[in-house]
């Protein structure tokens, strides 16, 4: 039995079972790598080694290739170049970018502004690159009176700030848009499926099984809670028990409102299961940031796309999935409550 330990924003998931190819002669391939400030494992299965090692090179070298456009770590990448260019200029965006942002528009409209990947500004007096710091309350009021997402101005392959103050910080999407990039690389090659591991985000390509995964409680990963099977698309997980700022020995979520400029309260941790890796990806922060009855609201109006919400309650752990995860969600313990909705 294949053991790989997978961690999803604080989530500690045993994926204890690899699916059963139909052909035994498929191979699988497993290469781990660092990228985008994480854990990048890629799992290729093929009819032959050499072909299963080639696309997981060329799967790489696509990521690689979405984390030098999208890096808001360096000030050399196609999006921090954006992020600099003078108020009112237009910008010529590549395809992949133009399409990735458009992308973003969407997810960022029918969420009603809760997911936000315009907030660098915000990100930056709460100090979330550097260690954690509390803004005064006139530049939080300063930040949420001026335009976020809204002052991106984008036409086919045409984009335009319109505000000094707009900064997209590419952590709410980049690693989605990669997987996706990464996904799409593999489906033109003579794979047989694949799993994508980048940082807890997970992407499936063509399983004829479904992958088991068990989902640990919000606060003590060493107690899991749910069992969990699925076999496409991609999964992604907010949540603070590994991620959080500390500031004068308080802590404060990681996961900032962009509405009201503050850290969200932590209820626990929410799953998204998407058709693709950025949808899943902004998802993930824009529903945890609306909190779990409206984001369980909001889920079961918009098609294909299904969560789970892990709520520490005062009578416990309190699990809410939407209908698509029924039959894929199982208790694993006596110390979860798990309805469907």
């Amino acid at each position: 039995m294949l053991l790989n330990i997978l961690l999803l924003s604080g989530l500690l998931l045993h994926f204890d079972q690899p699916p059963k190819v139909v052909d035994q002669s498929a191979v699988r391939v497993e290469r781990h790598f660092n990228l985008m400030g994480t854990t990048l494992t890629i799992s290729v299965e093929a009819l032959d080694r050499r072909i299963a090692l080639s696309a997981s090179e060329e799967a790489l070298k696509v990521l690689q290739k979405a984390e030098k456009r999208l890096s808001t770590w360096t000030n050399n990448s196609e999006l921090a170049r954006l992020n600099q260019t003078a108020v009112g200029k237009p910008v010529i965006l590549s395809t992949e970018l133009a399409m990735e942002l458009t992308d973003v528009q969407h997810w960022w409209k029918v969420t009603e502004g809760a997911f936000d990947p315009g907030i660098g500004a915000l990100s930056a007096i709460w100090g979330l690159r550097t260690g954690g710091k509390i803004p005064t309350a006139e530049s939080i009021r300063k930040i949420i009176s001026s335009p976020k997402f809204d002052a991106l101005h984008i036409k086919e392959s045409i984009a335009t700030r319109l505000h000094p103050d707009l900064s997209i910080d590419e952590g709410g999407f980049g690693k989605g848009a990669g997987l996706d990039d990464a996904i799409r690389c593999l489906s033109e090659k003579e794979v047989t499926g694949a799993v994508l591991n980048l940082g807890g985000q997970i992407a499936i390509l063509g399983s004829s099984s479904p992958y088991l995964f068990k989902i640990s409680h919000p606060i003590d990963r060493n107690i899991p809670v749910l069992s969990l099977t699925i076999n496409q698309g991609a999964l992604a997980t907010s949540g603070n028990s590994e991620r959080f700022l500390k500031i004068d020995g308080e802590k404060y979520s990681h996961i900032l409102d962009p509405r009201n400029g503050r850290p969200v309260p932590n209820f626990g941790s929410l799953t998204v299961w998407a058709e693709n890796a950025l949808a899943a990806d902004c998802l993930s922060t824009g529903l945890y940031v609306l909190g779990p009855k409206q984001a369980l609201e909001w889920a079961k109006k918009n098609d294909g796309i299904e969560i789970l919400v892990l709520e520490i309650t005062r009578n416990g752990l309190l699990a809410q999935a939407t209908k698509g995860f029924k039959n894929r969600i199982k208790k694993e313990g006596p110390d979860v409550a798990l309805t469907f909705l």
